[in-house]
């Protein structure tokens, strides 16, 4: 079924008091998918994520599910479900009515609503908690709840709006595997907003990166952070270093780039031409220091700022000749022996520069 376009946005723009929020969106989704809309806050994100529901309708353009047109139809009549992080569970009813209540709603039979609550709950791991009230459990198994509710009406696309933000960092992490897992067992379509990029990239079979209502990039996770198109992404994604210099010379695949007085090697990737200004990103795990030159690698010459303990890695800060600090993810062997000096090089090899749209 991977390969079918369940969702189907085209020529989206949504505006609020004059102002596009969602700036004409063009995006496919497949069927069976997780993908992340992934961007900071009043990006456009959760608003796309509202036009998709029904909560919102486009200013203009067409929504498709699954080849149908539906953004004239209401909620209730779209074949989608959505979880909040909010939980929004009742609190006067047992666990079992909660994720029954909309089955109950459409006027399911007595016998099918027990076989398909029983099923959903045994898919959050809460089999046996039906008879509680939400107040006795915790935020985690509230979540769950409320992701048991949504996919127990078999909607073709669950959406979900930052569902795990309200829980603790040890919680969402524990929780992010299991939805990813939950989702390859359901196989149906998950299109998950989130401003959290770890999570993106933890959850996520492409990640669509929204910045002022427009799309800045699609990819895998592994696209999308070890190749940022634009500076945006590559800032927002993780941390990275931007370099920015002037091409000096082309040579085939490769070009030289006058970096704070010294020529750099970086990937002619995007064609850059002689004395045109460039951007690169370059990730701090990309980077090594050392007291002497690395052979076959970019070398800069600087000054040791300092150093921050992060637990797996040290970050090493130096100041570059032009006033400008790169940051170096070491590991923690002989990083005493080179910050006893001033003057350290950081180098890198040439293909782990990323060059950027301005």
């Amino acid at each position: 079924m991977l390969g079918v376009q369940m969702v189907q946005l085209e020529n989206v723009t949504k505006e609020f008091d004059d102002t596009n929020v969602v700036d004409n969106l063009n995006l496919d989704i497949r069927a069976g998918e997780f993908l992340t809309l992934l961007g900071p806050s009043g990006c456009g994100k959760t608003t796309t994520l509202r036009m998709i529901a029904g909560f919102e309708k486009p200013t203009t353009g067409k929504i498709l599910l699954n080849g149908k047109q539906v953004d004239e139809m209401e909620p209730y009549k779209r074949e989608v479900n959505t979880v909040f992080q909010s939980y929004s569970l009742f609190p006067h009813m047992s666990v079992f009515d909660n994720v029954a209540f909309g089955l109950k709603m459409k006027k399911v039979g007595k016998e099918e609503i027990k076989e398909r609550v029983t099923k959903a709950l045994k898919l959050v791991q809460l089999e046996e908690y039906g008879n509680r009230k939400p107040k006795q459990l915790s935020g985690g198994q509230q979540q769950r709840i409320a992701i048991a509710r949504a996919i127990v009406n078999n909607p073709k696309v669950l959406l979900l709006d930052e569902p795990l933000g309200a829980l603790d960092l040890k919680l969402r992490k524990q929780m992010q595997l299991e939805l990813k897992h939950l989702q390859q067992t359901l196989n149906i379509t998950f299109i998950y907003v989130t401003h959290d990029q770890e999570e993106a990239l933890t959850m996520s079979d492409r990640i669509v990166v929204m910045n002022k209502g427009k799309i800045e990039q699609i990819g895998l996770p592994y696209e999308i952070y070890e190749r940022p198109q634009t500076r945006f992404v590559a800032d927002f994604i993780g941390q990275t270093n931007i370099i920015e210099g002037t091409v000096r010379g082309i040579n085939g695949e490769m070009a030289e780039m006058e970096y704070a007085n010294k020529p750099i090697t970086i990937p002619n990737t995007a064609h850059v031409t002689k004395d045109e200004e460039v951007i690169i990103s370059v990730r701090p795990e990309k980077l090594k220091i050392s007291s002497t030159p690395i052979e076959g690698l970019n070398n800069v010459k600087g000054t040791f700022k300092e150093k921050i303990y992060v637990g797996s890695v040290t970050k090493i800060v130096v100041t570059m000749p032009n006033g400008e600090d790169l940051t170096v993810n070491e590991s923690h062997d002989n990083i005493d022996e080179l910050t006893n000096t001033n003057d350290i090089y950081v180098s890198w090899s040439p293909n782990n520069s990323v060059v950027l749209k301005k």
